[in-house]
């Protein structure tokens, strides 16, 4: 069973504020792009993001995704992540 996208982009809201310290992306429209515009992630910040991710979802983005197309928005990196973290035993 998958978890539900919309959980999932919930917590990573959260996590996108925590990581870059702006607190204003805990509330971001699931279509804002992760690293240019919108967001705008940085390398750092998407290291930490990831990590997180694996941490709290079991889920290696980078190892699953080489060409890190999931994060091209909020919408995207919540649906792999859901998909793969419902498929982790």
């Amino acid at each position: 069973m998958t978890m539900p996208a919309g959980a999932v982009a919930d917590r990573l809201r959260l996590m996108l504020a925590e990581v870059t310290g702006r607190p204003e992306f805990a509330s971001v429209p699931d279509e804002t792009a992760l690293l240019h515009g919108g967001v705008g992630l940085d390398s750092l910040a998407g290291t930490l993001l990831l990590r997180r991710i694996q941490r709290e979802f079991g889920v290696d983005v980078a190892a699953e995704d080489m060409n890190l197309d999931a994060l091209e928005t909020l919408a995207t990196l919540a649906a792999f992540v859901a998909e793969r973290a419902g498929t982790v035993s």
